[in-house]
């Protein structure tokens, strides 16, 4: 497992946003570890057209953070 600190791609809004409720997605949120090879689409709305593949711990300008139900 890897930490996921704030400003990182797992703790984002836009990480893996077309299924953002999945519960791997979720925990990665609250726990802020995840699996070292996991990769999920970018949905923010400026990268959408590039079909950006990130990681948990990728990270950008756009970052957004995402709420923890």
């Amino acid at each position: 497992m890897i930490t996921v600190h704030d400003g990182q791609c797992g703790t984002c809004t836009y990480f893996g946003a077309d299924h953002s409720d999945e519960p791997k997605l979720v925990q990665i949120r609250i726990t802020h570890k995840a699996e070292p090879d996991l990769v999920e689409p970018c949905g923010h709305p400026e990268h959408r057209p590039l079909d950006l593949q990130v990681t948990p711990v990728s990270g950008c300008a756009g970052y957004t953070p995402a709420k923890v139900a």
